[in-house]
């Protein structure tokens, strides 16, 4: 390395090196050794390259319109037949919208869109009453990405008047069709093509695994904090816990308690043994925020040299704790963060999972693994809300995140788990068409983590995959004939910048 720094340095002592040993060869000759060989030495650092990576911003949305014909599909891409050639079928027939967002189109999938506009409506005999929705995913190829929506609005045109148009409506130079269209834009979690509600009271606790290997180095406890620095898991993990409680605690609509308990080995399950009272949490769920960020607070691992990982005895014990404090009519929620799979402990991790979930307890898996490590098809089998036997486990509730990128994938792990199970969608826009317009014309910058809030995604970029948003209109049925012969465009378009070394990027449709 100092060589490589001091490269003048580096020549000189070369050259000295070299005209010792010529010197010392001659010598040798002259002496009558009879040898004209030299010593000599080669190495190299050969072959350097330096590839600029990729970033890529590609579409697909599904569309549907209930008009004339009823409820029908009017337009997907890829085409249900591609999704079928490329990614075969479920079990009961071909993917559906759903499933298709779980399978996280690789890039290269084709009917994916990339570079060529095309429209999601075209429609020439809207009525009042009727009502359309599209839900598009934009795909983030190979690099994490600030990503930038535009919603244009224009060409409201009243083209000409019908008899019955002119009786109501004396102006025949604007069209009333943008502000007779309610609309809709939301963050589609699921990419379901509708805006989930709120699912009920439900009771979750978070299972936090405090091994070792959570802190310690040696352990492997200590990772990227993805800007050049480090952390540790832990660390990470208490960040995203906070920011889940802070959700949960922040929306007094939403019937929802959250509590805290800790698992190591088997002398380390909820407050641990008499012999370390301070390290164990069994916090049961609580609508007590105080009480809750303190107990987050606390969180801390196992002492350096306590081994072992008893996540089938977490899991029973967990279960228990949470039965036991279960509201009346709430859902019992288990969210398990491990890095590791179960060692030091004889217990059947997958019968004590099915056991919780014939309880009615949902199960949530986080693995902190990186991918391959670990036991992944276990924690898919252990994941969900039915028994399932050893292999059989096809991944609902199950989130991997490799323990490098960990840093960056924690919030918005929580986040997606938040969305599916405790509250409703998160909303970008509702208003009239015309007022959609006004509000994404000169380009709005989305949120990797909607439910989260700004304080904790201003940081944050859209990781790698597929993510949704939808948009939803319906024409107001109490309009009349003010709208006959109307009509009008709206596009939509997205951007990606760059994330790294760009925390605050420039709105690229600020001066489009």
């Amino acid at each position: 390395m100092t060589h490589d720094n001091n490269p003048g340095l580096f020549n000189t002592s070369r050259r000295q090196v070299l005209a010792g040993l010529g010197a010392v060869g001659l010598a040798s000759a002259g002496a009558g050794l009879g040898t004209t060989a030299y010593f000599s030495d080669t190495e190299s650092f050969s072959g350097n390259t330096l590839q600029a990576g990729r970033l890529d911003l590609m579409l697909d949305y599904k569309a549907t319109y209930d008009g004339p014909n009823g409820p029908e599909l009017i337009g997907q891409a890829p085409t249900a037949q591609q999704l079928i050639d490329q990614y075969g079928q479920a079990t009961d027939g071909p993917l559906t919208w759903e499933q298709r967002a779980d399978v996280d189109f690789a890039c290269n999938t084709e009917g994916l869109i990339n570079g060529e506009a095309i429209p999601v409506f075209d429609l020439d005999d809207v009525k009042p009453g009727d009502y359309g929705e599209v839900t598009m995913s934009f795909h983030i190829c190979d690099n994490p990405a600030h990503v930038y929506f535009r919603g244009s609005v224009y060409d409201d045109l009243d083209n000409g008047q019908s008899e019955p148009e002119a009786l109501v409506d004396d102006d025949s130079t604007e069209g009333e069709l943008a502000e007779s269209i309610d609309v809709r834009m939301w963050y589609d979690e699921d990419c379901s093509n509708t805006y989930d509600e709120n699912t009920g009271a439900a009771d979750v606790l978070i299972v936090q695994d405090i091994s070792g290997s959570m802190v310690y180095d040696q352990n492997g406890g200590v990772i990227s904090d993805g800007q050049g620095g480090t952390t540790t898991k832990l660390d990470v993990a208490k960040t995203a816990i906070e920011a889940f409680g802070d959700e949960v605690f922040g929306n007094p609509a939403q019937d929802v308690e959250v509590g805290l308990f800790t698992f190591g080995n088997e002398e380390y399950i909820g407050t641990g043994t008499p012999e370390s009272p301070d390290i164990g949490i069994e916090l049961a769920p609580t609508d007590d925020e105080t009480t809750f960020e303190s107990n987050v607070a606390n969180l801390q691992a196992a002492a350096l040299g306590v081994g072992g990982t008893a996540l089938g005895v977490a899991v029973r014990e967990a279960n228990d704790f949470l039965q036991a404090n279960l509201r009346s009519g709430a859902t019992p929620v288990m969210i398990v963060l491990t890095d590791g799979e179960q060692f030091d402990s004889v217990v059947d991790e997958l019968a004590e999972a099915n056991e919780a979930k014939d309880e009615g307890t949902r199960i949530i898996m986080v693995d902190i693994n990186d991918p391959g490590d670990g036991e992944p098809q276990l924690l898919r089998d252990m994941a969900g809300t039915t028994s399932t036997a050893p292999g059989d486990g096809d991944g609902t509730d199950y989130y991997q995140s490799a323990d490098g990128d960990f840093a960056t994938a924690a919030i918005d792990i929580l986040d997606s788990i938040l969305a599916t199970i405790v509250v409703a969608e998160g909303i970008i826009f509702e208003g009239t068409l015309a007022e959609f317009g006004d509000f994404a014309a000169g380009g709005l910058k989305l949120d990797p983590v909607p439910l989260l809030g700004d304080d904790v995604s201003s940081e944050l970029c859209f990781r790698p995959g597929t993510h949704c948003v939808a948009f939803e209109w319906s024409v107001d049925p109490s309009v009349g004939n003010e709208i006959q012969t109307d009509s009008v465009k709206f596009d939509f378009d997205f951007a990606a910048v760059q994330c790294r070394h760009n925390e605050e990027p420039a709105n690229p449709y600020a001066q489009a």
